[in-house]
């Protein structure tokens, strides 16, 4: 961050942006147990709503917040907002809709941010619209700081660097299969998912980049392979049968930017793929087939106009509403990531809710880091994955293992096997 003397003393940390919204209510509450010792707020547009959080965060024993109202039509009362932070947390979504004023805001005032965002073509404009701005004014915009996508970077930077360590080569071909798992969904994330279908057909989706390459600044010469998967298959690096994993087109071009950002170290041939775990024999098959069925019907009713519209209307949460209390807490979701050669398996574990309470807390992880650079002034630069010079940038490239310490005192768990 560039700061002058005559820049006042940022009042606070870290601030939540859209703690009233569901998942950011959840960063919230997760923050108030995190940051005690440091100065935070929660922001939003309704000061009475607001103070509900902060009265919730207060009877659970929590490090209590500040309260900051901003409003997202007005720029000079987001520049206030941004202006009091040195890093900003937003939930606020879809981001194709609410997410461009925060980005102007936070390189207006020189503040950091990361989102959970999984809107891949908005990510590309907003890089290509503020990427020099945003590196003249020193801040960070960190996307895919949730469950899209930071199992999948995780994954892939503690196998290499295992491959590395410990055989003294990279893999060229990794593959992530996911499952068992169970979680809930958000009115929020159907409003962003729907956009994103919406907006298909519009010349700057048409347009732009697909696949394994989406978020690319240069790809390489030759095409890179696509890590997604449209039917049932038996992996021979997983050796079980697997199916679709419907966020897999976004993970995968997130594993991509990452290797870009920090110089292809893996070489111009590295493939990356994701699946939904099946197992092995007829029942793995009987199993795969089952979550390709399940997958294919979420998609029609995204896709499909009358479908999405008695999905919404009847089954779907709206914006505002998510998994309830008991599923947040049950939730779970098992990871395995693996390469043959060199034979290295990493698997990522956490026992709640992945799409929210998870998310929640690995965009706090990603928030304190960011937070920790910052107050470092980016001198120390022995434990940083920090080659990185692009202002917008993925958790992967700028954080890297730095997040696995971080993560596990927060009850995730990740193990590395090699042979």
């Amino acid at each position: 961050m560039n700061t002058t003397p005559t820049e006042p003393p940022r009042m606070h940390d870290l601030v939540v942006w859209g703690a009233t919204g569901y998942t950011g209510r959840l960063v919230a509450l997760a923050a108030a147990k995190e940051l005690s010792g440091r100065s935070w707020a929660i922001a939003g547009r309704s000061r009475e709503r607001l103070e509900a959080i902060r009265v919730e965060i207060i009877a659970t024993g929590g490090h209590p917040p500040e309260i900051v109202v901003a409003d997202l039509q007005n720029a000079t009362s987001m520049r206030a907002m941004t202006g009091t932070a040195r890093v900003v947390l937003t939930t606020v979504g879809p981001y194709d809709h609410f997410g461009e004023p925060l980005i102007e805001a936070c390189i207006a005032t020189g503040t950091h941010v990361a989102d959970i965002t999984g809107e891949v073509p908005w990510v590309r404009r907003m890089r290509s619209k503020y990427e020099g701005a945003a590196r003249e004014a020193g801040v960070r915009i960190v996307s895919m700081c949730g469950y899209d996508s930071i199992p999948s970077e995780l994954g892939v930077q503690v196998l290499q660097a295992t491959a590395i360590e410990t055989h003294g080569r990279p893999a060229r071909e990794i593959e992530m299969a996911v499952g068992p798992i169970r979680g809930g969904v958000s009115g929020g994330t159907v409003a962003s998912a729907s956009n994103m279908i919406a907006r298909a057909r519009d010349p700057e989706i048409q347009n732009s980049p697909r696949g394994a390459g989406a978020l690319c600044v240069e790809p390489p010469s030759h095409s890179i392979r696509s890590g997604e998967q449209w039917g049932i298959r038996r992996s021979s690096t997983l050796e079980i049968w697997t199916a679709p994993f419907f966020m897999a087109g976004i993970n995968v071009s997130v594993v991509h930017r990452t290797h870009e950002l920090l110089g292809r170290p893996w070489g111009d041939d590295f493939r990356y793929r994701e699946c939904a775990a099946g197992d092995s024999g007829l029942r793995g098959f009987l199993k795969a087939a089952l979550l390709a069925a399940g997958t294919i019907a979420m998609v029609v009713a995204l896709v499909v106009p009358p479908a999405r519209w008695i999905a919404r209307r009847w089954f779907l949460p709206a914006p505002g509403e998510g998994p309830d209390a008991s599923r947040l807490r049950d939730g779970y979701v098992r990871h395995r990531t693996v390469s043959i050669d060199p034979p290295v398996t990493v698997e990522f574990e956490v026992d709640m809710d992945p799409g929210y309470a998870a998310t929640a807390w690995m965009l706090l992880a990603c928030g304190i880091l960011l937070l920790d650079e910052d107050m470092d002034d980016m001198d120390d630069t022995e434990d940083m994955e920090d080659t990185v010079s692009d202002a917008f940038c993925t958790p992967g490239a700028l954080f890297g293992r730095r997040l696995v310490p971080r993560l596990e005192a927060m009850g995730f768990r990740i193990r590395v096997k090699s042979m």
